[in-house]
């Protein structure tokens, strides 16, 4: 099966020029980034400033108000007090002339609209008051208010006039007065933080408010900044410059790496092209002069003295291409070299590396399951099966390419002064012919599949092209695990379960345990609701029981993917889980969760065996947890199976968010309620800096989704604060409690209490 075309895209390097361009495009990156900071610390300022002028305003105000009143309050007491106030009580007289011309004409200040003197019993001297003074008063009045009529704002004072000073008994009238109080206001108090003329009564229609309730009322507009002007002035001709400069630096740059490294290097890799093909001649030849960089130049002579030796090299191998070294070199069975040939030419590719730098692929080729081929059509049938697919490889390596049978159904060939990306096109080849194949004369009437590991070395150490072999014989392994590709290129990551896939004692006690399922335990891990402290459900974690020791999922699962077993292991699971909702090992009014492979969310059974664990609905909440790269591959079947147990009352959470390769689009059309953040997003919040912010804006993004979140890996008081700040609705981990055989629910954990 050939390699989809992104995955070959993939394995091809990019040129100088390319690199160059995306580290343009990263500083430019970069710098948007880095502007857009402060930017928003600019704006932050800014809003904080506008804050305290706004508190300073409103401080400001109030004194203003206060000031302006109590002035008033003492002018009209010192008015209420004088004996020609009282003179007008003994004989009015005159009091109109007094009013008119003594109290507005000098006495009071000229915003002020309005002055009455009334009786002992409130009645105005006046028969006709002036500018809507009230007719009469009553003891109620006495004191300040402010009072809107019409659009204007006006300050009234009712201050009593005794015989004798500060008795109340000896009060023979009342003196008022009505002040135009934003006139009064603005003349008489001078705003370093308010715009004055923009101070206004708040609302409209009629209104009465005591002294002490008339700031709140007022709005007004500050003042303008000149010093904030200037800032934001000066931040945007900065960026403008910073502009500039980052755009003639990256031109120079690109000239320079262009001219120095890219189009000589461009030279050199055209001309290994040409020697591959065997078009050209020695790099001395065909250039006169030395390169201007002297690694380059370094680079040219060793390439010269590389490309004499692979010739000495081939002409040595082809002068040992007689009848005889055929015979003692060639597998009987299907005519290509067999594993004695192998060795010799691999001894021989050792030593040739020894001290010079070589480039070799090792590729393995092994037929799937050939075993069952032999099995269920005899061995006859298999040794052609054999004989085909040694065509079918020879025929679709290169010309001239040594094709081994190393025994059984395993095949092999060596690629010196190739890349990686060259042999992996060979393996590919190799693959689409072999699936193209009709195998139907063998007598065999399934399809014939072939997987191969491939792995590369590039040094001068014998060494370290010594173990290719076994790398390969990895790599291959991993080529049959279900739902990978038939080619399998070997890295270090393999190699940490590469123990478990060869270990006897490992596969027994995985067999057994799906055999008789005793050995099966299920373990189980409590998940706390960070608001109410009380446990929601448990995580259900599998172990396996071998004698004394148990055996952890990091070494179940590697076993299980290499056997296809996947189906298998998630019926044996779930009939688990459910014998513990049986015996109640649950605690009730908590529930479940239980982990679905990418396989089983596709699998039929599986789905029923899931959704008949509704029976337990009405006691339990059931939670169905699928990694987030399990779907990938049938996303619209494994939705529609989840969105059926959806209705049946399960939720679905996507787990260990963050470890995958799933993209947010990915995520948004998933058709899950939870996600669970892996904890190695948890520990990027804890440490904070640009990886914790960006977790911090992720949380909050998922949660504005409408999703719940569950942190796991919270073993500190810290990490609980820090993931309860953020949204979390639960978390898990040690510090709630370790996975177990027995699950406690107590009413609320001692975090929370």
């Amino acid at each position: 099966m050939p390699l989809p075309p992104r995955f070959r895209l993939s394995l091809w390097p990019f040129s100088i020029t390319a690199y160059a361009l995306g580290f343009i495009i990263l500083m430019a990156a970069s710098f948007w980034f880095l502007s857009s900071v402060m930017q928003e610390t600019l704006d932050a300022i800014r809003s904080e400033a506008q804050a305290q002028n706004m508190k300073a305003a409103r401080d400001e105000l109030d004194q203003a108000v206060a000031r302006v009143a109590t002035e008033i309050k003492q002018q009209a007491e010192s008015l209420a007090s004088q004996d020609e106030t009282r003179q007008q009580l003994a004989n009015p007289a005159y009091y109109v002339y007094w009013r008119d011309n003594r109290a507005l004409g000098g006495l009071l200040p000229n915003f002020t609209d309005a002055v009455e003197v009334y009786n002992r019993q409130g009645k105005a001297l006046a028969g006709q008051p002036i500018n809507n003074m009230p007719a009469s008063v009553a003891k109620e009045d006495v004191g300040r208010f402010l009072k809107r009529e019409g659009n204007r704002a006006y300050l009234y004072i009712f201050q009593p006039i005794q015989a004798v000073e500060n008795v109340p008994a000896s009060v023979q009238g009342y003196f008022g007065i009505k002040i135009d109080f934003l006139a009064a206001l603005k003349e008489n108090h001078w705003f370093g933080y308010i715009n004055a003329d923009s101070i206004q009564l708040q609302g409209s229609g009629q209104l009465r408010l005591p002294v002490d309730q008339i700031a709140p009322h007022l709005v007004f507009q500050l003042k303008s900044n000149p010093e904030s002007a200037a800032l934001v002035d000066f931040f945007f001709r900065a960026k403008q410059n910073i502009i500039f400069i980052l755009i003639i630096l990256s031109a120079t740059f690109f000239f320079i790496l262009h001219s120095l490294l890219a189009a000589p290097l461009r030279r050199l890799s055209l001309h290994i092209d040409a020697l591959r093909a065997g078009r050209s001649t020695l790099l001395q030849e065909n250039y006169s002069s030395s390169l201007p960089v002297a690694e380059l130049e370094k680079v040219r002579t060793s390439l010269n003295d590389y490309q004499s030796q692979l010739e000495s090299m081939h002409r040595s191998l082809n002068e040992k291409n007689d009848e005889l070294w055929l015979l003692a070199h060639r597998d009987p069975l299907t005519g290509i070299f067999n594993r004695r040939c192998f060795e010799d030419d691999w001894e021989h590719v050792l030593s040739v590396a020894n001290g010079h730098r070589l480039e070799v692929s090792f590729i393995l080729f092994d037929c799937d399951h050939f075993k069952a081929i032999n099995d269920s059509y005899g061995h006859q049938a298999g040794d052609q099966v054999l004989q085909a697919i040694a065509l079918i490889l020879q025929n679709a390596l290169r010309h001239g390419d040594r094709l081994y049978r190393l025994g059984g159904d395993e095949f092999a060939t060596i690629f010196l002064d190739a890349d990686p990306a060259l042999a992996a096109q060979a393996a590919e080849r190799c693959i689409e012919h072999t699936g193209r194949h009709d195998f139907s004369g063998t007598g065999v009437k399934e399809p014939v599949r072939i997987s191969v590991g491939l792995a590369h070395a590039s040094g001068n150490d014998p060494d370290s092209l010594a173990i290719l072999p076994k790398q390969a014989d990895i790599a291959m392994y991993h080529a049959k695990r279900p739902g990978r590709l038939k080619l399998a290129v070997f890295d270090d990551s393999m190699t940490n379960d590469a123990g478990i896939l060869f270990s006897t004692r490992a596969n027994n006690a995985v067999f057994d345990a799906m055999t008789t399922g005793e050995s099966i335990e299920m373990h189980y891990q409590p998940v706390v609701n960070l608001v109410t402290g009380e446990v929601d459900y448990y995580e259900a974690l599998v172990r396996i029981r071998d004698g004394l020791e148990l055996i952890m999922p990091s070494s179940i699962f590697p076993i299980i993917e290499a056997r296809r077993l996947e189906a298998e292991f998630d019926l044996a699971i779930i009939e688990r889980i459910a014998q513990d909702l049986e015996q109640r090992k649950i605690p009730p009014n908590t529930g479940v969760s239980l982990n679905v492979s990418g396989p089983g969310v596709i699998n039929p059974l599986i789905i029923q065996r899931v959704m008949a664990l509704g029976r337990f609905l009405d006691q339990y909440r059931l939670v169905v947890e699928v990694t987030e790269t399990a779907l990938i591959t049938q996303l619209h079947q494994a939705s529609a199976n989840l969105n059926r147990l959806r209705q049946d009352g399960f939720k679905i959470a996507l787990d260990d968010f963050g470890s995958g390769y799933s993209s947010l689009g990915y995520l948004a059309s998933m058709p899950v309620d939870i996600i669970k953040f892996d904890i190695s997003m948890i520990r990027h919040l804890d440490a904070g800096g640009r990886q914790g912010i960006i977790v911090e804006n992720l949380a909050a993004m998922v949660i504005k989704a409408g999703y719940h979140l569950v942190a796991e890996g919270i073993e500190t008081d810290e990490t609980l604060r820090q993931v309860a700040r953020q949204g979390f609705a639960r978390g898990q981990g040690y510090l709630f409690g370790r996975p177990g055989k027995t699950c406690e629910n107590a009413a609320k954990l001692p975090f929370f209490t």
